[in-house]
């Protein structure tokens, strides 16, 4: 594994000053769609961005809209619904699984997408009139129009053309995770779907806490989240395909190498052979040639090693940060999620089922299970998994202390409380959510 890294690496060196040579007319053809413009670099993102979120703000200063104005704000958030879900659909699970997005950037599952597909069309004409006043639902759609029809064209050539360049003889070919070259056109569009799901999860959330006409705006930002959270992984999938394939036609490059110096070291005994035969000092001049490439040779092998330690230096420290980025960014998720669930079960009407984990003390522990109800395999015996009421507790203090105390939310927390000490764990937890719907009105 170490060796194919530093392969990969010293390739993409080699291959700037070797390419117009040493590439076959096979791998050149392979690169054909990378030659075009690539796409804007880093340090300009956030330019692109900016201007994507200015191009689908509303600029109309509108304050009242028609049934059918508002309309076309919910078809324009179910549009931006199917352009993430086709956006989704590009990747294929091992190239998932090699940008380090086993559980983060898979495509919404049928339900979760119906569930969306629901809320959205349940939003009220409050919340549409809300989001209308800060988006313009038009310039999304032909945004969203035109990326997804470039995306489109994309898979069409995925699904017509050989990526991976097959060996011929005994050349090896180019074999990247992803197994195809990313278009720059691909790229721009898969960025511009990100930018606008990025953009309107921004834009609502600004909104999102607001109270119209006894409407509360959440739901719809947990639509927009969802949206923005499936994007964003995806997008990062996507450029880690774009630089994965360009690693491998330099890996794929470096690899030939190896076989043009054997064809070049069989070139070479035949000439000798030859030149003996026609002169007869030739012997001299062979000692003398392979003296001097013999010297050469340890210049090269000594440089070679020197530049393969450091090399290997930068990939490990690499390597150890992604791995560190990864892990962070999976516990932020996972943190997020777990509360918004909980949120969820708090703000249900009264009288709604309770989520048992919720109202279980953390004292209360038991060992991780599988779907079969038996302890999960793999999973050491003294990983365990505790209830979740003091979370509960946590989250409804921190609620109360950020959007207020409202309507006797403080009293019902003070009653929860005296519940808990008192053990009266599902008393208690019905309390809270007392206490939490009452901080949120």
């Amino acid at each position: 594994m170490k060796s194919n890294k530093f392969n990969r690496f010293l390739s993409m060196m080699l291959t700037f000053v070797m390419t117009s040579m040493l590439i076959t007319p096979v791998l050149a053809a392979a690169k054909y769609d990378t030659t075009d413009k690539k796409p804007v670099s880093k340090k300009n993102l956030s330019g692109v961005k900016a201007t994507v979120l200015e191009s689908i703000k509303a600029q109309d200063g509108q304050k009242e809209f028609s049934p059918e104005e508002l309309e076309q704000m919910r078809s324009a958030l179910l549009e931006l619904l199917d352009s993430v879900q086709d956006f989704s659909s590009l990747m294929s699970p091992e190239a998932k699984s090699k940008a380090g997005m086993k559980d983060f950037g898979d495509p919404m599952t049928e339900d979760q997408s119906d569930d969306a597909r629901t809320q959205i069309s349940k939003m009220s004409s409050q919340e549409l009139t809300v989001l209308r006043k800060v988006l313009n639902p038009a310039a999304m759609r032909t945004k969203l129009a035109a990326s997804r029809s470039t995306l489109n064209e994309y898979k069409d050539t995925m699904s017509k053309t050989a990526f991976e360049t097959g060996n011929r003889g005994t050349l090896p070919g180019i074999v990247s995770y992803c197994g195809a070259p990313v278009s720059s056109a691909a790229i721009i569009a898969a960025d511009a779907i990100y930018f606008i799901a990025e953009g309107v999860r921004d834009i609502a959330q600004n909104v999102c806490n607001q109270v119209v006409l006894g409407a509360n705006l959440r739901s719809g930002c947990n639509v927009t989240d969802a949206i923005y959270l499936v994007a964003k992984g995806v997008n990062q999938g996507i450029h880690f395909c774009d630089d994965d394939y360009a690693a491998s036609v330099g890996e794929a490059s470096f690899a030939r190498l190896g076989h043009i110096h054997e064809d070049i070291e069989d070139i070479k005994a035949n000439d000798n052979t030859n030149y003996t035969n026609i002169i007869g000092n030739a012997t001299t001049n062979t000692t003398t040639i392979t003296t001097a490439v013999t010297s050469a040779k340890t210049d090269i092998v000594n440089n070679d090693n020197a530049n393969a330690f450091a090399l290997t230096t930068l990939v490990n420290s690499a390597l150890t940060q992604i791995i560190s980025n990864a892990n962070a960014n999976k516990d932020e998720t996972k943190n997020l999620l777990l509360r918004t669930q909980i949120e969820a079960d708090l703000s249900s009407t009264d009288g709604s089922t309770f989520v048992a984990l919720y109202e279980t003390p953390s004292t209360v522990c038991f060992p991780s299970l599988n779907s079969f109800g038996l302890p999960q395999a793999g999973v050491p015996a003294s990983t365990v998994q505790c209830g979740l009421l003091d979370l509960v507790r946590s989250i409804v203090r921190q609620t109360i202390a950020n959007v207020g105390a409202g309507t006797n939310a403080q009293s019902f927390f003070a009653t929860a409380e005296a519940q808990r000490l008192a053990g009266d764990y599902k008393a208690a937890y019905a309390s809270y959510r007392k206490a939490y719907k009452a901080a949120s009105k």
